[in-house]
């Protein structure tokens, strides 16, 4: 008996978020007294892994996986797709420093000692961010049954944003306060991601834009959240106005 697409979306979306979850039992069970070999430790190094491995198997069993990934990256990286990135970097390191400015600090700094210590962060981000790419926008976001395409981005972000808890609540050991900020934020740069996908059709582009929201937004995420909610806001504005002075060019021509 085959399975529905909406069921098998959501037999994906279980066993993730339940291995995901068993990668971080052991750091649990040894935050609260309970001695646990050092192996099982490990398996929390997995955790990022655990959507693409799924993904991959699940591709395997519908023996899609060669075309499937060959749609993953049919798109070209075009010159606006690096100025888009250009300015989602920009608008990162200028908030980060805006905040090193308030706080006294400088963010960089502390976070990246040498010049070694960002290369590895960059190339170790990326790696992260394409395994991640792979499973969320790669593939979940391709196969939601949504009608339009903002309530399956919507959609994503929000799924996206639970599996991150583990890590927030067993690893970070985060309040509710800031896991909050880090959810939203999350969802904010999942629409990013996932529209950008849609538009492009490269996931090796959305990795490197994943990674660059990870490395150049070091200020406290409120701060994050504002700067990013204003780089969406005008750069919707912007479409927008464009596309109304393509339609009235196009009028005009007629």
């Amino acid at each position: 008996m085959k399975l529905s697409e909406k069921m098998k979306i959501t037999l994906w979306v279980s066993v993730v978020y339940v291995l995901s979850f068993i990668c971080y039992v052991p750091a649990l069970l040894e935050q609260n007294g309970i001695v646990v070999p050092n192996i099982l430790l490990y398996l929390k190094y997995l955790y990022v892994c655990i959507p693409a491995i799924v993904t991959i198997f699940l591709l395997i069993c519908e023996q899609n996986i060669k075309a499937y990934f060959a749609q993953m990256f049919s798109g070209k990286i075009t010159i606006k797709y690096i100025l888009l990135w250009a300015i989602y970097m920009g608008a990162g390191v200028f908030g980060s420093y805006c905040y090193s400015f308030i706080v006294g600090a400088n963010v960089f700094k502390s976070m990246y000692l040498t010049v070694t210590s960002l290369l590895t962060s960059c190339i170790y981000l990326l790696i992260t961010a394409f395994v991640e790419e792979i499973a969320w926008r790669g593939f979940l976001l391709k196969r939601l049954p949504f009608q339009k395409k903002i309530s399956s981005v919507i959609f994503v972000g929000v799924v996206w944003a639970v599996w991150h808890m583990p890590m927030w609540i067993i690893r970070n050991s985060l309040g509710v306060e800031q896991i909050v900020c880090l959810y939203i934020w999350t969802l904010l740069v999942s629409v990013v991601l996932g529209i950008t996908y849609y538009q492009c059709r490269n996931i090796l582009f959305i990795a490197v834009l994943h990674a660059t929201f990870n490395i150049c937004y070091l200020a406290q995420m409120q701060y994050n959240i504002v700067v990013l909610a204003i780089v969406i806001s005008v750069g919707t504005l912007l479409c927008k106005k464009l596309e109304s002075c393509r339609i009235v060019n196009m009028k005009d021509r007629k």
